[in-house]
Protein backbone atom coordinates (compact mmCIF):
# COMPACT_ATOMS: atom_id res chain seq x y z
CA UNK A 1 0.00 0.00 0.00
CA UNK A 2 2.40 2.69 0.74
CA UNK A 3 4.65 1.56 -2.55
CA UNK A 4 1.18 2.55 -4.55
CA UNK A 5 0.67 5.80 -2.82
CA UNK A 6 3.98 6.50 -3.21
CA UNK A 7 3.90 5.51 -7.05
CA UNK A 8 0.46 7.96 -6.98
CA UNK A 9 2.15 11.06 -5.50
CA UNK A 10 5.60 10.50 -7.91
CA UNK A 11 3.00 10.28 -10.89
CA UNK A 12 1.04 13.18 -9.80
CA UNK A 13 4.05 15.82 -9.45
CA UNK A 14 5.44 13.88 -12.92
CA UNK A 15 1.81 15.21 -14.32
CA UNK A 16 1.52 18.34 -13.01
CA UNK A 17 5.56 19.07 -14.07
CA UNK A 18 3.96 17.97 -17.83
CA UNK A 19 0.96 19.83 -17.99
CA UNK A 20 3.08 23.10 -16.68
CA UNK A 21 5.69 22.23 -19.63
CA UNK A 22 3.08 21.86 -22.22
CA UNK A 23 1.53 25.36 -21.04
CA UNK A 24 3.24 27.92 -23.02
CA UNK A 25 3.19 30.66 -20.00
CA UNK A 26 4.32 28.62 -17.39
CA UNK A 27 6.82 26.79 -19.79
CA UNK A 28 8.11 30.29 -20.63
CA UNK A 29 8.15 31.29 -16.99
CA UNK A 30 10.37 28.24 -15.82
CA UNK A 31 12.51 27.26 -19.16
CA UNK A 32 13.02 30.59 -20.70
CA UNK A 33 13.06 33.01 -18.09
CA UNK A 34 15.93 34.39 -15.78
CA UNK A 35 18.94 32.15 -15.85
CA UNK A 36 18.32 30.46 -19.52
CA UNK A 37 17.95 33.43 -20.81
CA UNK A 38 20.89 35.12 -19.31
CA UNK A 39 22.97 31.54 -20.70
CA UNK A 40 21.19 31.84 -23.84
CA UNK A 41 22.45 35.82 -24.49
CA UNK A 42 25.81 35.28 -23.16
CA UNK A 43 25.92 32.52 -25.72
CA UNK A 44 24.44 34.27 -28.50
CA UNK A 45 26.67 37.84 -27.83
CA UNK A 46 29.68 35.56 -27.54
CA UNK A 47 28.20 34.39 -31.60
CA UNK A 48 27.32 38.05 -32.44
CA UNK A 49 30.69 39.22 -32.12
CA UNK A 50 32.35 36.68 -33.96
CA UNK A 51 30.79 36.99 -37.11
CA UNK A 52 31.30 40.53 -36.63
CA UNK A 53 34.92 39.89 -36.71
CA UNK A 54 34.47 37.47 -39.40
CA UNK A 55 32.46 39.84 -41.41
CA UNK A 56 34.93 42.71 -41.44
CA UNK A 57 37.74 40.24 -42.51
CA UNK A 58 35.67 39.27 -45.20
CA UNK A 59 35.10 42.54 -46.19
CA UNK A 60 38.31 43.72 -46.25
CA UNK A 61 39.33 40.46 -48.17
CA UNK A 62 36.63 41.39 -51.21
CA UNK A 63 37.84 45.33 -50.31
CA UNK A 64 41.53 43.88 -51.98
CA UNK A 65 40.00 42.35 -54.79
CA UNK A 66 38.36 45.15 -55.94
CA UNK A 67 41.90 47.24 -55.79
CA UNK A 68 43.41 44.09 -57.75
CA UNK A 69 40.87 44.22 -60.34
CA UNK A 70 41.89 48.42 -60.33
CA UNK A 71 45.43 47.73 -61.23
CA UNK A 72 44.35 45.23 -64.06
CA UNK A 73 41.81 48.10 -65.61
CA UNK A 74 44.15 50.10 -65.44
CA UNK A 75 46.59 48.53 -67.78
CA UNK A 76 44.56 48.86 -70.54
CA UNK A 77 44.52 53.16 -70.48
CA UNK A 78 48.18 52.86 -69.93
CA UNK A 79 49.09 50.69 -72.67
CA UNK A 80 48.93 52.82 -75.26
CA UNK A 81 52.11 55.55 -73.39
CA UNK A 82 54.17 52.68 -74.69
CA UNK A 83 55.02 51.94 -70.87
CA UNK A 84 53.14 48.62 -70.11
CA UNK A 85 53.62 48.79 -66.34
CA UNK A 86 50.50 48.14 -64.71
CA UNK A 87 51.00 44.00 -65.90
CA UNK A 88 54.08 44.46 -64.01
CA UNK A 89 51.88 45.30 -60.62
CA UNK A 90 49.07 43.07 -61.30
CA UNK A 91 51.74 40.04 -61.65
CA UNK A 92 52.92 41.64 -58.36
CA UNK A 93 49.62 41.14 -56.25
CA UNK A 94 48.26 38.08 -58.22
CA UNK A 95 49.85 35.16 -55.76
CA UNK A 96 48.37 37.24 -52.79
CA UNK A 97 45.35 37.74 -54.81
CA UNK A 98 45.06 33.74 -55.14
CA UNK A 99 45.24 33.32 -51.22
CA UNK A 100 42.59 36.55 -50.50
CA UNK A 101 40.25 34.50 -52.88
CA UNK A 102 40.96 31.51 -51.08
CA UNK A 103 40.73 33.29 -47.58
CA UNK A 104 36.95 34.37 -48.73
CA UNK A 105 35.95 30.90 -48.56
CA UNK A 106 37.21 30.39 -45.75
CA UNK A 107 35.30 33.64 -44.04
CA UNK A 108 32.31 32.29 -45.62
CA UNK A 109 32.69 28.93 -44.49
CA UNK A 110 32.96 30.51 -40.48
CA UNK A 111 30.32 32.69 -41.43
CA UNK A 112 27.94 29.61 -42.37
CA UNK A 113 29.91 27.92 -38.93
CA UNK A 114 28.68 31.20 -37.12
CA UNK A 115 25.44 31.60 -38.25
CA UNK A 116 24.59 27.56 -37.83
CA UNK A 117 25.50 27.98 -33.86
CA UNK A 118 23.21 31.32 -33.33
CA UNK A 119 20.49 29.18 -35.36
CA UNK A 120 21.25 26.16 -32.94
CA UNK A 121 21.15 28.54 -29.73
CA UNK A 122 17.72 29.30 -30.37
CA UNK A 123 16.44 26.03 -31.75
CA UNK A 124 17.89 23.79 -28.98
CA UNK A 125 15.44 25.13 -26.18
CA UNK A 126 12.06 23.84 -28.11
CA UNK A 127 14.27 20.76 -28.67
CA UNK A 128 15.51 20.13 -25.08
CA UNK A 129 12.04 20.83 -23.14
CA UNK A 130 9.11 20.62 -25.92
CA UNK A 131 10.21 17.13 -27.37
CA UNK A 132 12.71 15.71 -25.22
CA UNK A 133 11.62 16.35 -21.78
CA UNK A 134 8.01 16.04 -22.59
CA UNK A 135 8.67 12.53 -23.57
CA UNK A 136 10.72 11.92 -20.59
CA UNK A 137 7.72 12.68 -18.61
CA UNK A 138 5.66 10.44 -20.42
CA UNK A 139 7.95 7.69 -20.18
CA UNK A 140 8.33 8.17 -16.59
CA UNK A 141 4.82 7.96 -16.31
CA UNK A 142 4.74 4.94 -18.44
CA UNK A 143 7.40 3.61 -16.11
CA UNK A 144 5.74 3.49 -12.83
CA UNK A 145 2.59 1.85 -13.73
CA UNK A 146 3.80 -0.19 -16.70
CA UNK A 147 7.42 -0.82 -16.48
CA UNK A 148 8.39 -4.86 -17.10
CA UNK A 149 12.08 -4.96 -16.84
CA UNK A 150 11.64 -8.13 -18.77
CA UNK A 151 10.34 -6.15 -21.90
CA UNK A 152 10.80 -2.60 -22.31
CA UNK A 153 12.21 -0.23 -19.20
CA UNK A 154 10.64 2.72 -19.68
CA UNK A 155 11.93 4.13 -16.60
CA UNK A 156 15.57 3.18 -18.31
CA UNK A 157 14.31 5.36 -21.27
CA UNK A 158 12.98 8.07 -19.27
CA UNK A 159 16.22 8.70 -17.83
CA UNK A 160 18.35 8.69 -21.34
CA UNK A 161 15.96 11.39 -22.44
CA UNK A 162 16.05 13.42 -19.32
CA UNK A 163 19.74 13.41 -19.79
CA UNK A 164 19.37 14.25 -23.45
CA UNK A 165 17.31 17.39 -23.00
CA UNK A 166 20.25 18.79 -20.25
CA UNK A 167 23.04 17.82 -22.50
CA UNK A 168 20.86 19.79 -25.73
CA UNK A 169 19.93 22.56 -23.56
CA UNK A 170 23.33 23.58 -22.07
CA UNK A 171 25.73 21.61 -24.93
CA UNK A 172 25.73 24.59 -27.31
CA UNK A 173 25.79 27.58 -25.29
CA UNK A 174 28.70 25.82 -23.24
CA UNK A 175 30.67 25.25 -26.29
CA UNK A 176 29.87 29.10 -27.35
CA UNK A 177 31.36 29.75 -23.82
CA UNK A 178 34.49 27.73 -23.89
CA UNK A 179 35.32 28.88 -27.21
CA UNK A 180 35.25 32.57 -26.91
CA UNK A 181 37.58 32.10 -23.46
CA UNK A 182 39.93 30.47 -25.50
CA UNK A 183 39.91 32.90 -28.63
CA UNK A 184 40.37 35.83 -25.61
CA UNK A 185 43.30 33.72 -23.87
CA UNK A 186 45.25 33.04 -27.29
CA UNK A 187 43.67 34.47 -30.42
CA UNK A 188 42.12 37.75 -29.92
CA UNK A 189 45.34 39.61 -30.09
CA UNK A 190 46.78 38.29 -32.81
CA UNK A 191 43.22 38.73 -34.61
CA UNK A 192 43.36 42.19 -33.74
CA UNK A 193 47.15 42.92 -35.16
CA UNK A 194 46.12 40.84 -38.26
CA UNK A 195 43.01 42.72 -39.33
CA UNK A 196 44.91 45.76 -38.09
CA UNK A 197 48.20 45.25 -40.20
CA UNK A 198 45.53 44.02 -43.32
CA UNK A 199 43.48 47.42 -43.11
CA UNK A 200 46.61 49.20 -43.33
CA UNK A 201 48.32 47.44 -46.04
CA UNK A 202 44.77 47.68 -48.27
CA UNK A 203 45.19 51.76 -47.78
CA UNK A 204 48.38 51.69 -49.45
CA UNK A 205 47.18 49.63 -52.14
CA UNK A 206 44.33 51.73 -52.33
CA UNK A 207 45.92 54.72 -52.78
CA UNK A 208 48.85 53.10 -55.28
CA UNK A 209 45.22 52.36 -57.35
CA UNK A 210 43.98 55.61 -57.07
CA UNK A 211 47.09 57.42 -58.51
CA UNK A 212 46.56 54.72 -60.81
CA UNK A 213 43.56 55.61 -62.19
CA UNK A 214 44.59 59.43 -62.15
CA UNK A 215 47.33 59.01 -64.06
CA UNK A 216 45.97 56.53 -66.52
CA UNK A 217 42.74 59.51 -66.64
CA UNK A 218 44.93 62.18 -67.47
CA UNK A 219 44.61 63.09 -71.59
CA UNK A 220 47.61 63.53 -73.55
CA UNK A 221 47.55 67.32 -74.50
CA UNK A 222 47.73 67.58 -77.88
CA UNK A 223 50.00 70.69 -79.72
CA UNK A 224 47.75 72.18 -82.01
CA UNK A 225 50.53 73.44 -84.01
CA UNK A 226 51.50 70.87 -86.85
CA UNK A 227 54.73 68.19 -86.87
CA UNK A 228 55.92 69.95 -90.10
CA UNK A 229 55.21 73.48 -88.63
CA UNK A 230 57.33 73.15 -85.73
CA UNK A 231 60.58 72.77 -87.36
CA UNK A 232 63.57 70.70 -86.35
CA UNK A 233 64.22 72.03 -82.73
CA UNK A 234 60.59 72.29 -81.94
CA UNK A 235 60.68 68.12 -82.78
CA UNK A 236 63.49 67.56 -80.97
CA UNK A 237 62.34 69.46 -77.65
CA UNK A 238 58.80 67.20 -78.45
CA UNK A 239 60.74 64.04 -78.49
CA UNK A 240 63.05 64.49 -75.58
CA UNK A 241 60.13 65.75 -73.29
CA UNK A 242 58.17 62.52 -74.05
CA UNK A 243 61.65 60.09 -73.31
CA UNK A 244 62.02 61.97 -70.25
CA UNK A 245 57.99 61.90 -68.79
CA UNK A 246 58.08 58.18 -70.27
CA UNK A 247 61.36 57.25 -67.98
CA UNK A 248 60.13 58.84 -65.19
CA UNK A 249 57.15 57.24 -65.06
CA UNK A 250 58.99 54.04 -65.69
CA UNK A 251 60.86 55.03 -62.24
CA UNK A 252 58.02 55.62 -60.54
CA UNK A 253 56.14 52.00 -61.41
CA UNK A 254 59.44 50.34 -60.42
CA UNK A 255 59.76 52.02 -57.12
CA UNK A 256 55.61 51.51 -56.62
CA UNK A 257 56.32 47.83 -58.27
CA UNK A 258 58.74 46.92 -55.40
CA UNK A 259 56.34 48.83 -52.67
CA UNK A 260 53.50 46.51 -53.51
CA UNK A 261 56.09 43.41 -53.97
CA UNK A 262 57.10 44.07 -50.11
CA UNK A 263 53.45 44.99 -49.27
CA UNK A 264 51.98 41.78 -51.17
CA UNK A 265 54.62 39.36 -49.11
CA UNK A 266 53.35 41.14 -45.51
CA UNK A 267 49.30 40.39 -46.45
CA UNK A 268 50.36 36.65 -47.06
CA UNK A 269 51.66 36.25 -43.56
CA UNK A 270 48.57 38.14 -42.30
CA UNK A 271 46.14 36.47 -44.40
CA UNK A 272 48.00 33.11 -43.33
CA UNK A 273 47.54 34.55 -39.31
CA UNK A 274 43.61 35.14 -40.24
CA UNK A 275 43.20 32.21 -41.73
CA UNK A 276 44.39 30.07 -38.58
CA UNK A 277 42.99 31.69 -36.18
CA UNK A 278 38.96 32.05 -37.68
CA UNK A 279 39.59 28.12 -39.46
CA UNK A 280 40.43 27.46 -35.33
CA UNK A 281 38.06 29.98 -33.78
CA UNK A 282 34.70 29.17 -35.91
CA UNK A 283 34.97 25.70 -37.30
CA UNK A 284 37.72 23.24 -35.60
CA UNK A 285 37.38 24.51 -31.94
CA UNK A 286 33.66 24.70 -31.89
CA UNK A 287 32.95 21.17 -32.89
CA UNK A 288 36.08 20.06 -30.48
CA UNK A 289 33.95 21.48 -27.65
CA UNK A 290 30.41 20.19 -28.71
CA UNK A 291 32.41 16.82 -29.20
CA UNK A 292 33.88 16.99 -25.64
CA UNK A 293 30.35 18.17 -24.13
CA UNK A 294 28.87 15.19 -25.70
CA UNK A 295 31.24 12.12 -25.01
CA UNK A 296 31.48 13.96 -21.16
CA UNK A 297 27.75 13.48 -21.36
CA UNK A 298 27.52 9.77 -22.47
CA UNK A 299 29.90 8.85 -19.94
CA UNK A 300 28.11 10.55 -16.87
CA UNK A 301 24.85 9.08 -18.23
CA UNK A 302 26.51 4.95 -18.46
CA UNK A 303 27.69 5.20 -15.27
CA UNK A 304 24.61 6.68 -13.86
CA UNK A 305 22.42 4.50 -15.90
CA UNK A 306 24.61 1.63 -15.02
CA UNK A 307 24.51 2.30 -11.29
CA UNK A 308 21.88 -0.22 -9.94
CA UNK A 309 23.96 -3.11 -12.17
CA UNK A 310 27.11 -2.31 -10.20
CA UNK A 311 25.61 -2.21 -6.81
CA UNK A 312 24.44 -6.00 -7.39
CA UNK A 313 27.68 -6.97 -8.89
CA UNK A 314 28.86 -5.13 -5.50
CA UNK A 315 26.32 -7.20 -3.79
CA UNK A 316 27.51 -11.01 -5.31
CA UNK A 317 31.35 -10.39 -4.21
CA UNK A 318 30.64 -9.64 -0.79
CA UNK A 319 27.94 -12.39 -0.28
CA UNK A 320 31.03 -14.48 -2.10
CA UNK A 321 33.24 -15.65 0.70
CA UNK A 322 37.03 -15.11 0.56
CA UNK A 323 39.17 -17.68 -1.29
CA UNK A 324 41.51 -18.29 1.13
Amino acid sequence: MNDLKKRILLSTLIALVLLLTLVPHTRTFLFEKHAFQAIDTKATDYVDKSIVNAGTAFVLARGFNAIVSVFQESEVQLEPGGVGVSLALGQALDPVNDLVERFSWVMLASLTSLGIQKFLIEVTPFISVQILLTFALIFYLLGLWLNNPSHFNFTQVAKILLFAAIVVRFAVPAMAYLNHQVYVAFLEDRHGQSVNKLQQTTKVLESYALEEIEEGDIPKTQDSEPEEEKGWFGQTKQTLSNTFNQSKRIFDVKTKFAEVKKHTQDMIDTIIDLIVVFTLNTIVLPLIFLWGIVKLGRLIAIRGFDLSSVRRREKISISRPDDT
